[in-house]
């Protein structure tokens, strides 16, 4: 009977969040065409330049990166981010989606190579747009040798993972790669995912990518940004190109535990589960797959994997989004300095498993670094932004919000592709 009672109430629900994610979008549209600082603006509406001076750029860099921040003060995480990426060379056009706090300002400034606030039109998406053609437009992007885009949805890891960043970046910049992006992606269709991306001079300058960016509609609706945005700039740009890399992937990842594998005699599964998000609800909803029932059981008996059961790590990889489910193995075994900021709200994982690992983590990055590196107050600001974006349960009566933040019943991991998913 409670079932019973139980079904309308899910029903109705669902229907408010799409009534809103609908409202949202005709919202986001009537914006773009109608406000002062759409379309009709141009860029100098919604951009406003501050003062900066990063040392060593001069007027015409060619290697060039825009970094898109929604954040008023400059943090510990972003200010490691754009240090490492200014370490690897790049001039910093640096866009902040809403206004700095005036101390920030005057820190960023020796930082980055340009500043601007910019009104928050179209998310970060929109803001990679006013970066690319505010290029353009200054005629940077004819001679330019590297762009790289980026933004602050990401916790950067100083130490050991950024320095293994910086040494990436200077081996694609000496290879005859064109393109060279963090993570890969097969939900929906296979595409780069957008917040970590470096192209050289024969994408940048393609007809392709100019023309992208120039009909992109940069709509403040997370749908939209990511199907019209993350998703259509790899399936009309990038992957017209043959020549790119990706650092961290499945197959990586599946080299390092062989590796691990022949150096201790075995890899622990509950070592890998305590890396993968919690399987509690995927088991309550009776939606466990052959692989990770695999991984469970070796788990439930404390034995190690065997060769061919490491495999299975990388199915429930590519059968899901991969910054969430390999979140924290990536920095682990392939010193990724990038941990998503929304793994909690997203339902992913828990706050204390998602704040455990990361300082896990960041100790590990730093252990095998130089740097002096305050590993409690990383944490505690990674904490801060985890226990303010909450969790699944904190918009469980919020349909607006939850609809603005693309928040569902909480993260399930995916079976194996069979065709009729």
């Amino acid at each position: 009977m409670r079932k019973l009672f139980a079904f309308p109430k899910r029903l109705i629900k669902y229907l408010k969040i799409k009534v809103f994610i609908l409202i949202i979008y005709i919202t986001s549209v009537l914006e773009v065409i109608f406000s002062p600082w759409g379309l009709r603006g141009g860029l100098e509406s919604r951009l406003r330049p501050l003062p900066a001076e990063q040392p060593g750029c001069g007027e015409q860099p060619r290697k060039l990166a825009v970094f898109v921040a929604y954040s008023p003060r400059l943090t510990l995480s972003t200010r490691a981010y754009i240090e490492t990426l200014a370490k690897a060379g790049f001039a910093i056009l640096y866009i902040c989606n809403c206004a700095i706090e005036p101390a920030s300002r005057e820190a960023l400034r020796p930082l980055v190579w340009r500043l601007y606030e910019r009104r928050n039109l179209g998310r970060d998406v929109g803001a990679f747009r006013d970066g690319v053609l505010l290029l353009e437009k200054l005629g940077l992007l004819r001679d330019c040798q590297m762009l790289a885009i980026a933004n602050d949805s990401m916790q950067f890891l100083p130490g050991a993972n950024a320095e293994s960043l910086v040494k990436a970046l200077q081996e694609f910049e000496s290879s005859d790669d064109e393109g060279l992006f963090s993570h890969i992606s097969h939900t929906h269709a296979t595409h780069y995912q957008s917040y970590f991306q470096v192209i050289k001079n024969p994408i940048i300058r393609s007809p392709q990518f100019l023309r992208f960016w120039r009909e992109y509609w940069p709509l403040s609706h997370r749908g939209h940004c990511i199907y019209e945005g993350e998703i259509a700039l790899s399936t009309k740009v990038y992957r017209h190109f043959s020549k790119v890399r990706v650092l961290y992937t499945s197959e990586a990842l599946q080299s390092a535990l062989s590796a691990a594998f022949a150096e201790r005699g075995g890899v622990p599964a509950d070592e890998i589960l305590r890396l993968l998000p919690s399987p509690a609800r995927t088991v309550q909803r009776r939606k466990v797959g052959y692989a990770l029932d695999q991984i469970l059981r070796m788990g439930d008996a404390r034995q190690s994997l065997t060769p061919w059961q490491l495999y299975c790590v990388a199915d429930l990889i590519e059968n899901s989004n991969p910054s969430h489910v390999a979140a924290f193995l990536y920095p682990i075994y392939l010193q990724c300095p990038l941990v998503k900021q929304d793994l909690c709200v997203g339902g992913t994982f828990s706050i204390a498993q998602c704040i455990a690992l990361f300082r896990e983590a960041l100790e590990h990055s730093a252990r095998h670094s130089d740097e002096a590196i305050d590993i409690d107050a990383h944490v505690e600001e990674f904490s801060d932004v985890i226990y303010a974006k909450g969790t699944p349960m904190s918009y469980s009566n919020k349909p607006r919000e939850s609809a603005l933040k693309g928040i569902t019943g909480g993260f399930v991991f995916s079976a194996t592709y069979d065709g009729n998913l």
